[in-house]
């Protein structure tokens, strides 16, 4: 069924949830929206759910590749001239898997997150650093410093930051919007693909 099939008779019907139309407070929180059946404009509650505009066009263009309709298989749309707007029954599904998806990344203990100790002061003693550290962090660093530019291009072309998170040791967290570096494994992919490329 897409959202304009739903026929009863021949004739335009709409169900029950798509005649209730919540409202949405300043002080309601990610799971009183999911938990609550409805329509929703997203723009009312992006903000609240954490999400982008950006997130749903670009499920739109990978639902339209495979021929699926986004009411039916991930309970939004964008009506002609409009916004888009959320079936929440259909659309909760679809936010569980866009979350689990943004979290597989960066999904780090805060308590796993080092800083650079004090009595670090040059690369080759952060080469021998063990543990997750911001790449802002190592960059303070020579000659880290001088390639910081490259490093992030060589990440940001990186389709699957999970991907880029086991193999290079440094990958991208859209969520927070900073990269992040495995020292286990940075040291041979830094030298490997930026160092000994820049000869």
């Amino acid at each position: 069924m897409t959202n304009l099939d739903n026929t009863k008779g021949g004739k335009f019907e709409f169900d029950h949830e798509e005649m209730h139309w919540p409202n949405v407070e300043d002080d309601h929180t990610p799971q009183d929206i999911l938990n609550t059946d409805g329509m929703y404009k997203f723009s009312k509650i992006k903000d609240i759910l954490g999400m982008t505009t950006m997130e749903l066009t670009k499920l739109s263009k990978v639902a339209e590749q495979k021929g699926l309709d986004t009411y039916e298989h991930y309970g939004f749309f964008k009506p002609r001239g409009s916004q888009y707007v959320l079936k929440m029954s259909k659309f909760r599904e679809t936010f569980t898997k866009i979350s689990q998806f943004k979290s597989i990344p960066t999904n780090i203990d805060p308590r796993d997150l080092k800083v650079i100790p004090e009595g670090v002061t040059d690369a080759n003693n952060i080469l021998k650093l063990k543990g997750f550290f911001r790449l802002n962090d190592v960059c303070q660093y020579s000659p880290f410093k001088e390639n910081a530019e490259v490093i992030k291009n060589l990440v940001r072309k990186e389709k699957n930051q999970e991907r880029a998170m086991q193999d290079n040791g440094c990958w991208y967290d859209s969520t927070k919007r900073e990269y992040f570096v495995h020292m286990d494994s940075f040291g041979s992919w830094f030298f490997q693909e930026v160092w000994m490329k820049g000869f």
